[in-house]
């Protein structure tokens, strides 16, 4: 199947914005940055972490010690070596409830 191409970035580009719109009811979280959690599902099940950060546009949160990836770094003049750094990777805040005051 041929594409000429821009009728294709036309259309990725209306699916992409379309896709934005949607999140206006996830605009409002029931947890906070330095709130105390725990995973209710997922592979983290039963795990209990602190917020670090809460991303209400995304309805996700970044908890401590949860949802570890690791990230590889491409070489740089401030690190010739390059190498890899484990992080944590947000997750839905609906997998998540609050613990504790």
């Amino acid at each position: 199947m041929a594409h000429t191409g821009k009728g294709q970035k036309r259309f990725l580009r209306a699916r992409r914005a379309a896709a934005v719109a949607g999140t206006k009811h996830l605009e409002k979280l029931h947890v906070k940055k330095d709130d105390e959690v725990e995973i209710i599902s997922g592979t983290e099940k039963g795990k209990r972490g602190k917020v670090m950060r809460a991303i209400p546009s995304a309805g996700q949160v970044v908890v401590q010690g949860v949802n570890r990836r690791w990230k590889h770094l491409r070489r740089t003049q401030q690190n010739p070596q390059g190498g890899r750094v484990e992080r944590e990777c947000p997750i839905p805040a609906c997998k998540v409830k609050k613990v504790g005051a």
